[in-house]
């Protein structure tokens, strides 16, 4: 770490240390990604997840299509007032007590991408879940 010294000479070059995250004041404001019918809820930014992240979340995401179905693009998205279509699955990464699950036919909630890709027993989890959904989605009961 910096000691103060250095800080003070970082300060006076217009250096921070730190950058100050803005909070949201609005509760509708997410980090997301909108796959198609699949909305994936974040814990931060598309541009701050590791590459070893992206891949896991891709990975899930094309696990909720159907096997003979084409992986569609993906659409940042952090306001739900931006959506132009509810989508019929929900996918939250996020550990917070956001309630948004109400408005969604269908949510999974899960540890965020970090926690996951360390947890064997957490994927088993999430998979199982995936697999339930594809089950009643393919029965008509969505």
């Amino acid at each position: 770490m910096f000691d103060t010294k250095s800080s003070y000479i970082l300060s006076k070059l217009g250096i921070q240390r730190f950058q100050r995250r803005k909070k949201s004041t609005n509760p509708e404001d997410f980090f997301g990604l909108l796959w198609n019918d699949i909305l994936t809820l974040l814990d931060k930014s598309v541009n701050e997840l590791k590459k070893n992240e992206l891949d896991l979340l891709t990975k899930i995401v094309k696990s909720a299509f159907e096997d003979d179905c084409e992986m569609p693009a993906s659409k940042e998205i952090s306001n739900f007032k931006l959506m132009h279509h509810k989508p019929k699955l929900l996918i939250s990464f996020v550990d917070s007590k956001m309630e948004v699950g109400k408005n969604f036919d269908y949510v999974i909630k899960t540890k965020p991408l970090h926690i996951l890709e360390q947890s064997i027993n957490d994927k088993k989890i999430l998979w199982s879940k995936i697999k339930e959904f594809k089950n009643e989605s393919s029965t008509g009961k969505l």
